[in-house]
């Protein structure tokens, strides 16, 4: 008798993390006890598995897997649904996946989410994305973090007013500008007694003399949109009160804080080098000293809103000074800087990545990749670079520098795609004290 039940006892299953995942969308509910139940088809038994072991492997898993699931309960639908649940994802994700957004013309706009992983034929990477309904093709992407996109209306009735995106579960809110161009003044009158709430409309219009950037403050749970002045605007109109360097908006009060100071010793370069990267709690971006013409990196931490500056290898800024193009990025988790034009005849691409943050001596060139005008957008898995180029065509290259595969999407303009930005798919919303 004993010896049956030890057989019986080595049939029973040994399910393991990968198993359990592998059969999660074969379950029912118990709904009596309130226990998930997974069927065992081989030996016909029924293994119950607890609440929180439920949850300790959904966590795990990506995010289009757990928006499918949401379907398959209202315990599943509760519980991926949860702020809390949101946040723990992003922390504890098992294998984050990120996408990067295109914008596509046919006739119209629409945009699209390509899995840069994939091969750049498989038409299945591609994926429709549902935009806000109040969705305006003419916008400025003030940054993203964490999974969530800034936008900034730029035409219209509305220019000013921003859109909190995350296109991985299309959660959106609008934030209105609650001020005009033609009430700026008033607006730093430190004298005033109104309630300062959003920021003003030349945001989405006027950012000549501005750079900006959208980040994270993980000591208040809260996101920010940065504007840092380089400029004093013209006009007798536009200098009677004294105007602040920094402006920080905080997404969840919608109530800007300013910082004071002497004017900038620095020049922006506009263009993309307008939006601030978000990297190590800190926005970044490349400028110049205005005395010298040099190129330097300069960071605002989001916690202790302070700046400082990053700077570059000598090899490096004299590369950037014979340069006409240049971009700062992230690449794999570290800052980068992707130098067009470099060599004998002007043809090559150079990657150089700071591989120690802030250490100035870890600045290593890691690519030289064929083509003037090669954008990186990210590494990939296996230690190569993706990117594209002017003409619109998509490119990877392996961890020598040789050439796996190329794509061109549209022909002469026409149903083209148009890069935009990457970002990681989380499920997270806005913090939940938003008014």
């Amino acid at each position: 008798m004993e010896k049956k039940e030890t057989e019986n006892e080595e049939k029973k299953p040994n399910l393991n993390l990968t198993e359990l995942i592998s059969e999660m969308i074969d379950l029912s509910f118990d709904h009596e006890n309130k226990k998930m139940m997974i069927n065992d088809k081989e030996n016909q038994n029924i293994v119950a598995l607890p609440e929180d072991l439920i949850s300790l492997i959904l966590v795990r898993l990506p995010v289009r897997s757990l928006l499918r699931f949401k379907s398959v309960c209202k315990s599943w639908l509760s519980l991926i649904s949860n702020t809390q649940f949101a946040k723990s994802h992003f922390d504890l994700a098992a294998t984050p996946t990120h996408r990067f957004l295109i914008k596509r013309i046919n006739g119209g706009y629409e945009i699209q989410s390509l899995d840069f992983e994939a091969s750049l034929r498989d038409d299945s990477a591609v994926v429709n994305l549902k935009f806000p309904p109040y969705y305006d093709p003419f916008f400025l992407a003030l940054g993203s973090c964490r999974g969530i996109f800034l936008l900034a209306k730029i035409m219209g009735p509305s220019a000013g007013d921003l859109i909190v995106w995350n296109p991985s579960n299309s959660f959106h809110r609008e934030i209105q500008a609650s001020y005009d161009y033609d009430d700026c003044d008033s607006w730093y009158d430190t004298s005033s007694t109104c309630v300062r709430q959003g920021i003003p409309c030349y945001v989405g219009c006027f950012l000549t003399g501005f750079v900006y950037g959208f980040g994270y403050d993980h000591s208040k749970d809260d996101y920010l949109l940065v504007l840092l002045r380089f400029h004093k605007h013209d006009g007798p109109e536009m200098t009677t009160f004294l105007r602040p360097q920094i402006e920080v908006l905080s997404v969840k009060t919608n109530v800007p804080s300013f910082i004071y100071g002497e004017e900038f010793k620095y020049v922006e370069l506009g263009g993309e080098s307008s939006s601030g990267l978000f990297l190590n709690q800190s926005l970044h971006w490349l400028v110049k000293y205005k005395a010298t013409g040099l190129h330097v990196i300069i960071a605002f931490d989001l916690v202790e809103r302070s700046l400082s500056e990053i700077t570059l290898t000598p090899d490096l800024a004299h590369e950037l000074a014979t340069l006409e193009s240049y971009h700062l990025k992230v690449l794999g988790g570290c800052l980068g800087m992707c130098c067009n034009g470099i060599g004998d005849d002007h043809e090559m691409t150079g990657i150089w990545v700071m591989k120690e943050y802030r250490v100035q001596s870890s600045w290593t060139r890691s690519f030289v990749l064929p083509g003037y005008d090669f954008l990186p957008i990210c590494f990939t898995e296996g230690g190569g670079v993706f990117g594209s180029d002017s003409s619109e065509k998509y490119e990877k290259f392996d961890d020598n520098g040789e050439l796996l595969e190329d794509h061109t999407y549209g022909q002469e303009n026409e149903d083209a795609f148009e890069y935009f930005e990457m970002y990681r798919e989380t499920l997270l919303t806005l913090p939940s004290e938003l008014p």
